[in-house]
């Protein structure tokens, strides 16, 4: 089988590189044939943005790639911005079936997140034209950027370009959900669950861990202020890797509280080197996050999880085995489940760590993965029917 992956990487590598990178590496190792076509935000950045709606060096660059390598099918993760719905265009217009992977909720509301001014927001779900979010600048605090990406948005719903897609991959139940509830609800017959994977190298230590650890984005939409206030004055030792717009905030609490400390940007060798050390990861996100790659991370290395009870988290971190879960936004009971889970006895806390281990080895690993990915992309190859399109 031949397979050509596209994607958009960001300015920042994020968890979506990471991901298109496993799988590539996964399919690979499994004799498929791989080719990637990736786009860029980095450079040119204004230009790209006015072509948000077409880019037609995309789509030239696109039909020529497919023309060359000659896939069976297509893989989608990232079209924003740089690769547009161009790509998609082009796709048809060789007659390949395509994937599409959700790994955020872009195509319902330019926030990308259903997150804006430190709040859940959904108003876009359900509107026409995502005027709510124009109004707030939900797409980098700006307004006039919020319009446009909202225009291009709303442009490909009438015409029909996502029903283009042979299937959608939504990477937990909870995104296919919230889709369903949407205006994109036409999605959902045509929708596969599929988490992601991770790689482990070794298994998990057996005791019970040093300090508690943040790994990720410092913003609010991840919960780092919860954090760091939920911290600030428990004395319990807490490490923070990542970058952000909070990273202030958070070297401001390191130097006032000792045993709160800031690592920055580490190499992921080091990242896992800290994680099998943990005592537990804290996941404190405030939105609905569709997947959360340090979580399976964290189980593979048998660390558990207290997290927030909000969107595909409420189905991953079962309460009470792999970790806890607190609610949403509320920092009080973040407290209260870190003090429940300093309580506990040794004997039980390495339960947890191995039904962290349990819970990857059940569902997150390379092998059962790819073995989905794998009938998805059987699945499409056999029902496809691709319409031609006239020439763009």
């Amino acid at each position: 089988m031949r397979v050509l992956v596209i994607h958009t990487t960001y300015k920042l590598r994020g968890g979506e590189d990471t991901v298109v990178a496993n799988e590539v590496e996964l399919l690979r190792s499994v004799n498929v044939e791989v080719d990637v076509l990736q786009f860029s935000n980095a450079h040119h950045t204004l230009w790209k943005v006015i072509q948000l709606p077409f880019n037609y060096s995309s789509y030239v660059k696109t039909k020529e790639r497919i023309r060359d390598f000659k896939p069976d099918i297509v893989h989608i993760h990232n079209l924003h911005f740089a690769g547009s719905p161009s790509v998609i265009y082009a796709i048809k217009k060789c007659k390949v079936p395509f994937v599409l992977t959700l790994h955020n909720y872009r195509l319902l509301c330019p926030s990308a997140t259903l997150f804006v001014n430190g709040s859940i927001f959904t108003d876009s779900l359900t509107q026409a034209y995502p005027w709510n979010a124009v109004l707030k600048g939900a797409y980098l605090d700006s307004k006039f950027l919020t319009f446009w990406v909202s225009c291009s948005m709303i442009f490909h719903r009438l015409i029909g370009t996502w029903k283009y897609v042979n299937k959608f991959i939504a990477l937990g139940q909870d995104t296919k959900k919230i889709f369903s509830r949407s205006t994109f609800k036409f999605i959902e017959a045509t929708t596969i669950v599929k988490p992601n994977f991770c790689y482990t190298s070794s298994s998990p230590k057996r005791a019970t861990g040093k300090y508690y650890l943040y790994i990720g984005r410092l913003s609010i939409e991840k919960g780092v202020n919860l954090l760091l206030t939920a911290f600030s004055e428990s004395g319990l030792p807490l490490k923070i890797i990542g970058t952000g717009p909070m990273e202030q905030e958070v070297i401001s609490a390191s130097v006032k509280y000792p045993n709160i400390q800031f690592m920055g940007v580490l190499d992921k060798k080091f990242v896992n080197e800290q994680l099998a050390d943990a005592t537990a990861l804290i996941f404190p996100s405030q939105w609905f996050e569709t997947f959360g790659m340090v979580i399976i991370e964290a189980f593979a290395a048998g660390v558990p999880i207290i997290a927030s009870d909000i969107g595909q988290l409420k189905y991953t971190i079962k309460q009470h085995y792999n970790g806890l879960r607190f609610e949403a936004g509320n920092v009080t009971d973040l407290k209260d489940k870190i003090n429940l889970y300093e309580k506990l006895k040794s004997t039980d806390k390495l339960l947890y760590r191995e039904n962290a281990f349990v819970s990857y080895q059940e569902y997150y690993t390379p092998q059962k993965n790819v073995k989905q990915l794998m009938r998805i992309y059987k699945l499409v190859l056999k029902n496809a029917l691709v319409p031609a399109l006239p020439a763009v």
